[in-house]
């Protein structure tokens, strides 16, 4: 079975399913503050289904901590029953900046501020965050639509080269580097660097 209960506009909206089929349409089951919104998702596998089907409860937080960083503001809980009962809640006002700081515990920062950007073009909307450590190796996540990308993308070599061609224009502007010199290579900009 799972039922879904909706929370909006002062009213508790409740559905269930059982098997697939629907219980009983959406309906109002109860009244709630006004400012109270959200969705709960309850659930409990059919095991004549799910024979092989294992609710991993870190790979869960895992996820849901990922999807509470790249949606700001967005509260998830997650409950599990089962055996010996765990609840853990994810929410992060920062957003993906506060993904970067959490990826960068552990490590000792190079600079206090976060670099953030975000902004719509052509009806794209891109959001980045990146800091850099001490640590030797990059870290850069790329997502669309809040799933991972794990072999890169448009998005994450546009996000390269996009870093490495503005620290060299600024290390050229500012006489850093001289018209002599040898450009500074990506890898260079990119050690230690904490991205989404």
């Amino acid at each position: 079975w799972l039922e879904v209960t909706v929370y909006q506009n002062g009213k508790i909206h409740n559905q269930r399913y059982e098997r697939g089929k629907v219980m009983y349409p959406l309906k109002v089951t109860g009244e709630c503050d006004i400012n109270h919104t959200g969705t709960e998702v309850t659930f409990l596998p059919d095991k004549e289904i799910f024979e092989e089907t294992v609710y991993d409860y870190n790979v869960l937080k895992q996820r849901l901590r990922e999807m509470a960083f790249l949606t700001k503001n967005l509260k998830i809980t997650l409950i599990d029953d089962r055996e010996d009962k765990k609840e853990k809640t994810f929410h992060y006002e920062g957003g993906i900046k506060e993904y970067v700081t959490y990826l960068n515990k552990g490590n000792n920062a190079l600079y206090n501020n976060i670099v953030y950007c975000e902004g719509t073009k052509n009806d794209v909307y891109v959001e980045v965050a990146f800091q850099h450590n001490d640590g030797y190796s990059d870290n850069v996540y790329g997502f669309v639509n809040n799933i991972t990308t794990p072999e890169g993308g448009t998005h994450v070599t546009g996000f390269r080269n996009a870093v490495t061609k503005t620290f060299n224009d600024y290390a050229r502007n500012n006489k850093i580097l001289k018209e002599k010199d040898q450009s500074l290579s990506g890898e260079d900009i990119r050690e230690g660097l904490t991205a989404i």
